[in-house]
Formats: structure tokens, sequence, C-alpha cells
């Protein structure tokens, strides 16, 4: 009787399911034992993809559904430096009902100057806000601003030392503290601010004096458009005033960058969570291993009663996919509860209000991940066991003969691979970055593969020492039963990755903190006019004789056009498209300006009085495709200003000097009006004391109100905790992997404990005592962290030397804690979890299995 005679026996009512998935069924009567590691490596990365792209969407909807409350308007139009004129004016106010909003950095002070704050100035008018409302945590609400008080940031008053009713000086004139502001519906519609806010009426922002031609205002016109904006405005805006130079937005970007961010993120998080998946699918295979080892008896008979290869191949396909399922649906439930939790800790933290609700297009990318990344890992150990011959399967056999299964089964795990990298590419916005994450992620888990190989060769070659502890892990580690490969493919990756963030990360600390602040000016000037430059200078030169000043005029263009082609049209690179969004800053000169360099092309005589040229940083004009002799295009001002590129500079972003992407030749721009821009460096080696800065921001207070002062030292501060907030945000996903890691490696430890057991029962019969048995297996653990340790720190080592050196331009600082505190770590876990294992090993009763064997 063969297994095929089985479909031809009696059965009961109702179609006959296939033969294959009658003794799937019937073998998975036995439960899940065993495949606890599987269902959750499964399950952890199916939900971790799932839930971030669920928690993408959930904040997508949530901005298109608060769209108009975020933008402040159906649609708005931007102006920098100047106001719409009448015309401009009378063509918006056509659309729909018009409200403007002017937004500025200044400094507020004390009346009595003792204490200064930068601070992010919003002036409105009396339609303001088009939709939603604005809510005062204490005080009057915004009627009261239009009789020129001030509602602040509570931050303002504490910096300050002020209270509610108090004076706050801005510019030429005080206005008093009428409240502290609590929510904007449209705070984060001028991008992120660089200081807490004031909110005050139009009327009083001409009063400070400090909104004069040529400084740095951003004057937004939100419209609000009986049945939405028309999708003709920007076109029949550009056509009416072609070079007014509005930047137009509407309620598909409601909040500059924050849609291109949050899909970034997304992209960078998934790919974080496909690494996971992939060292879980290590797990995977071993759970599939340990499967196939303990049907070995249960395939043999079935190959003795018959059955095909084929056959045997299809029941257990289906278990494992039937696991797979389950661990799928596992994680289903982690995707959706994770924005849930999401949502209510991030309650008040974010400018809309998340209701993650059900994200089909999530859900299916994940389980789309989820098969593909189980796929390879099941199809390989199940191929392996279709080329032993029955006879064999009823011993143990050695994992050297059987390691590579049969071609057939090969190609298809890596067409299975292949379709799980075409996948994450084409389902990626940026392919390009995803094709090569795709291909280091694989070359990665390569060479960790050969790792593990040669570090099992190794310990083969070498010679075997006295000690028979020693030689026991040697053996084990060079044995067929080794855990190198598992382990180095199971860690290496997250080791690698968390040793490089964190080297990264001592030399950018190393840089903000030390090396920035050596070289770097104490002090930015913003907004001095045009007319004051020599007495301003003056004035530094007189309070701090020996500090170095530097000037530069400044003014806020956006970019129109790149070679006669709308910049609308051009398709840039991630690492350039910034410069074609919005404004950007320019100026102009007649010399090289310090920390930049010449690396293409000539710069332009000092008296130079013909068409307008202009200085391209070099990387950057690269990356869009342009030349020397290449036109661009400019609008400053509301005029489209044409000019030759003359050259491309390199330029020491990390100096901190006064430096542009684009600086013009003066005859283009010294009629403009503009604002001058200055920085104060103090002496080399040369710390002043707080008497000695207070001095000098007073005396630039009483004299120059409008003018912002920014300490360097504060924006440093400030930009390292961001800083050290992303660093958090990558190790934390980093670790993600290394979690993962360690459910295989606890997988692997279990798939070899029976092996473990029957090793410890023989050596416990030939006289050997607990003591050296726990001894031989925590060296063989600790010897293997420590060479996985040693290479992924390497690794890790210098990958963090090509990012800081050549990706970042930066100074590459070895920090011996960086690149010894997570091997540590690792070490110490492996050793660990190996020492658990051990222990459970020696639990077992010999008597048990000297009778089965």
């Amino acid at each position: 009787m063969t297994v095929a005679a089985e479909t031809d026996a009696p059965h009961s009512r109702g179609p006959a399911l296939p033969l294959a998935l009658r003794l799937a069924l019937r073998d998975l009567r036995g439960g899940v034992a065993g495949f606890w590691i599987f269902l959750i490596c499964i399950a952890l990365g199916t939900g971790a993809i799932g839930a971030i792209n669920g928690l993408s969407g959930a904040i997508r909807d949530a901005l298109a559904r608060d769209a108009t409350l975020l933008l402040g308007g159906d649609v708005e139009a931007t102006l920098i430096h100047r106001q719409a004129n009448a015309d401009e004016r009378a063509f918006l106010e056509s659309v729909g009902r018009v409200s403007e909003v002017a937004t500025m950095r200044a400094m507020a002070r004390r009346p009595d100057a003792n204490a200064q704050a930068l601070v992010d100035l919003k002036a409105v008018d009396s339609a303001y806000p088009l939709y939603g409302a604005v809510t005062m945590e204490e005080g009057d609400g915004l009627n009261a601003l239009r009789g020129g008080g001030l509602a602040v940031d509570r931050t303002i008053l504490d910096q300050l030392g002020l209270k509610l009713g108090d004076e706050i000086t801005l510019g030429k004139a005080s206005f008093p503290v009428v409240a502290v502001l609590g929510q904007e519906p449209d705070r984060f519609a001028a991008g992120p601010a660089f200081g807490a806010r004031i909110l005050m009426s139009a009327h009083a922002l001409k009063a400070t004096g400090i909104a004069e031609p040529g400084a740095l205002v951003r004057w937004a016109y939100r419209i609000k458009v009986e049945g939405g904006a028309p999708p003709t405005f920007k076109a029949a805006l550009s056509t009416a005033f072609p070079e007014a130079g509005f930047l137009v937005r509407d309620t598909s970007d409601p909040t500059p960058g924050i849609r291109n961010t949050l899909d970034r993120l997304a992209e960078f998080l998934t790919l974080v969570g496909l690494t996971a998946m992939l060292t879980g699918g290590i797990g995977v295979a071993n759970a599939v291993s340990a499967f196939v080892e303990r049907r070995r008896r249960t395939i043999a008979t079935f190959k003795a009663l018959g059955a095909s290869q084929r056959t045997i191949f299809q029941v257990f396909f289906i278990e494992m996919a039937l696991f797979a399922a389950l661990g799928i649906l596992i994680g289903f439930g982690i995707a959706i509860a994770v924005p849930w939790l999401v949502a209510g800790l991030a309650s008040g933290l974010l400018p809309v209000s998340l209701e993650p609700g059900f994200q089909p297009e999530a859900l299916g990318l994940a389980a789309l991940f989820g098969a593909l990344t189980a796929l390879p890992f099941i199809l390989w150990p199940l191929g392996r066991a279709q080329q032993v011959r029955a006879a064999e399967l009823f011993r143990n056999g050695s994992e050297d003969a059987t390691w590579f299964p049969p071609r057939a089964y090969r190609y298809a795990s890596l067409g299975a691979v292949a379709l799980l990298a075409a996948a994450a590419i084409l389902l990626s916005q940026n392919q390009k970055i995803a094709a090569v994450t795709a291909a280091a992620l694989f070359a990665v888990f390569v060479l960790f593969w050969f790792i593990g190989a040669g570090i099992r060769r190794f310990a083969a070659r070498l010679p075997r020492p006295k000690r028979p502890e020693v030689a026991l892990a040697l053996a084990n580690i060079a044995g067929p039963a080794s855990l190198a490969r598992t382990i180095a493919l199971s860690l290496g990756a997250g080791l690698t990755l968390l040793t490089a963030v964190s080297l990264v990360d001592a030399s950018l600390t190393n840089e903000l903190k030390t090396r920035l602040p050596e070289h770097a000016p104490s002090y930015f000037f913003i907004g001095i006019p045009k007319p004051s430059l020599v007495a301003f200078e003056d004035l530094l030169e007189e309070k701090a004789p020996d500090a170095r000043i530097a000037t530069a005029p400044m003014l806020r263009g956006r970019l129109v056009a790149l070679k006669g082609v709308p910049v609308e049209q051009i398709k840039a690179p991630s690492s350039a498209e910034w410069v074609l969004n919005g404004d950007r800053g320019i100026t102009y000169s007649d010399a090289v300006p310090s920390g930049s360099q010449i690396t293409e092309g000539a710069w332009w005589p000092a008296d130079h009085n013909g068409e307008a040229l202009v200085s391209f940083e070099a990387e950057i004009g690269k990356a869009l495709g342009l030349a020397i002799g290449d036109t661009v295009t400019v609008n400053v001002l509301g005029r489209n200003m044409q000019a030759k590129i003359a050259n491309f500079r390199s330029v020491k972003w990390g100096s901190i000097d006064i430096n542009f992407v684009m600086i013009f030749s003066p005859n283009a721009l010294k009629a403009a009006p503009f604002t001058w821009l200055a920085t104060l460096s103090w002496p080399e080696g040369q710390t002043p004391d707080a008497k000695a800065e207070a001095d000098v921001m007073k005396a630039v207070a009483g004299a120059y109100p409008a003018v912002s002062a920014v300490r360097v030292r504060d924006a440093l501060a400030a930009f390292n905790g961001v800083f050290e907030k992303i660093m958090t945000a990558v190790r934390a996903a980093g670790s993600v992997t290394l979690i993962m890691g360690a459910l295989v490696v606890a997988g692997a430890l279990l798939t070899a404990q029976r092996r473990r057991i029957y090793e410890a029962v023989v050596l416990r019969t030939l006289g050997a005592s607990k003591r050296r048995v726990i001894t031989a297996h925590i060296l063989e653990y600790l010897i293997l962290a420590m060479c996985l340790s040693a290479v992924a720190a390497a690794l890790g080592l210098l990958a963090a030397w090509v990012i800081v050196k050549y990706v970042m331009g930066l100074t590459f600082v070895v920090s011996l804690s960086a690149l010894l505190q997570p091997s540590v770590i690792e070490t110490i876990f492996v050793t660990a979890l190996g020492a658990l294992g051990t222990f459970k090993v020696l639990s077992a009763k010999p008597a048990q299995y000297l009778r089965s064997e």
C-alpha cells in the first residue's frame, strides 16, 4: 500500500481535500511546539512594517483631513521681503477671502534691556484665522491683539523673567503681554520655528520698525475659497504676475516638507524592518531545519509507503505556509495596535489628531514582505531534506553533507530573495536608495555567512589544546552542529550597524562640542540696515576691539529656472532637490569668501560690470546637471534675474562662516534693498566672560533694536539636542535588528539543545564533571561572541570612517567606549544565553537518553 492509494479510500461526505493538505493537517495535530521562534520572528517583522506604514498612513490621513487648518486657508501665496501690491492683492481677493500673515525672526527684550531672546514673530490681520481658532492658556483672546497687545509662548516669559501684563520691547516699540499663547491651528504652516512664538497685530508690526524694505519677512496670503481652491489658481497667478515671485501651496502640502520627511522616514524604517525580518529569517530557517530533523522518521515512513519527493515537499511546505500565515496574522494584530498606542502617547505633541483606523495598504505591504521574507528561508531547509535517502533519515545526518539543497530549491530560494528585493525597490519612492540598501543588505548577509564559515574552519584547523574544556569548545565550533554561522548571520548586521552609529555619533558630538565652537563665530547678527553697516562695525570694534568681524549682504530669492527650464519641470536628486523648493539665501561678493575654494571656472574681477554672474556650490551644481556657462534664473523682490554660472566652488559648511549656495557678482544685486549679515569671532583661544558678552549685546540692542543676535553656542546646543534625538531614534531602529538576532540565537540554541544534551550525557557518563561541561560550553559561546565582535567592530569602524570623512567631510574621532560598548554587550548577551542553555542541558537525566540510544 502506498500513500498515493489513500486517495481511493472511502471518505466522508463533501469534497475530499488534496492528499498533501490532509497529511499536513494531520501532522499539525501535535501543536506549535518548537515553532515559537518561527512565529515570533514572522509576527514581529510583519508587525513592525505594518505598524510603521500604518502610522505613516494615519498621519497622512490626518494631514489631508486637517489640511485647511494646518495651512490656514484653501490656498496660500507667499512673498519674501515685500508685501503684495494693490494689483496683486486685488487678484487674490477676487478668488476668495484673504488673510495676510507676516512671519519673521526678531529679538524680544525686556524694556530695561537686561535680558533678550530670539523669537518667531507672527503678525496677523483682522481676518485671521480663516479656519479653526486660536486658544489662549491665560489672558485675553485675539481681540486684545487689535489694541497693540502680545500673545506669547510661556517660555518667553520664563526667559525674560516677565509675567502677564508686563511689557516686551520689539524693535523701536514696547507692547504689553495680554495673553499666554495656547494652540494655533496653522502653527507649522511656515515651517519649523527657531524661537518661541509671539503673536501680534499687523498694525503693531509696523510700529516696531523691523519690517523695513529688505528685511527678511515672509508675507503669506491665505485664501478661503468656497468649494476649495481652483486647480488653475497657480497658473492664473503666474500668468497675471509672471515675475512677482509668489510661492503657491495648497492643501496637498499644508506643512512644508512634512510629507516628504514622513515618506522618507517611513521608507527608512521599512528598510530597517526588512533587515530585522531578514535576520529573523535565519530563525525561520533554523526552526524549519529543526522541524525536518524531528520529522526524519515521518519522512522515511512516507518514502517507504511510496510517497514521492513532490508529495513530501508539498506536505511540509503547506505546514510551514500555515505557520507563516499564523505569524502574519499575529503581526497584523501588532500593526493595528501600535498606531493606536502611539496616537494616545502623542496626543497634544503633533499638530494634528491621529485617528489610526484601518490601513489596508499598510497591512497588505506587511503581509507581502512577511510572505516574501519567509519563503526563501522555508524553501532552502525543506529542499535539503529531499536529497537524503530514506535509509539515511533514520540516523543522524551530517550538516556538511546536506547544507546545500538540490539545484531546483537553490534557484527557487534565490528567486524568492530576488522577488523580495524587487518588491522593496519597486514599492519605494526613492528606488535608487532602496536598490543600494537592498544590495548592501545582501552583501552584508553574504559577508557574515562567510565570516561564520571562516570562524568554523579556523577552529577546525587549530591544534587541539591540552585543556579538555578548550578542546571541546573548539570542537563544538568546528563541528556539524556549530552555531558559528547562525550567530554571525543573526547578530553581525545589527552589531555592525550599532557600532557604526555609535562611532558616527561620537565624531559628530566631538565636532559639535569641541571643534565647531573653537573655530565658529561667536555671534551672528541678522537684519543690519543697509545704511548702518559702517556704524554697526564701529560699535562692535569699540565693544570688542580684539574680535574679528565679517559681513555680507543678505537677501532671499527663489530659483525659477535652470538653463531656461522651469524648476517645476526638473526632477532633481534627493540630495539637491531642497535647493529648488522654496526660497534660498543669496548674496554678492567681489572676492571668494572665507571657507570656499574655486574648483572650476574663475572668479569675476572686482570691477566687473557686464552680464550678471553667479558662483554655484560645486556638489549641488553638479547634482543639478549644471556646467560653466549655464544660466540660472532667480526671483528676487518680484523680479526675475538671470545670471551665467562663472565658477563652481567647494564650501566648508562645517566652519559656520558666512557662505551661500549662490553668490552673485556685485553688479547683479548691489542696487537692491537688502540687509547685512555679520559675524563676530573672539580671538582664537580667548573665551570672553559673561559680562563682556552682555556688554556687546546690550550695546547692539540699544543702538540697533531691529537687529537679531544669535549666539552660536546656543544654536549648536539646540542642534545638538535635536541631533541626539535623531541618533537615539537610529539606535533604536538598529536595536530592532539586534533584538531579532537575539531571538534567532535563542532559537538556534533550542534547536541545538537535543544534540548538546546527548553530548553532555556521553561526557558525563565518561566521567566529565558538570563544571567542565559548563566551562566548555561557556568558552564556546565566549569565543564565538568575541570573534564576531572583533569582525563587527572592524567593519563598523570602517563604515563610520567612510561616512564621517567622505560623506560628511568631518574629522573622524575614534571613541573606544563607542567602539567597544556594542561588542561588550553582545559578548555578555551571547555568553549568558549560552550558559542558560547549558544549565538546561545539564538538567536532563542521563538514563533516559542512554536507554533511547
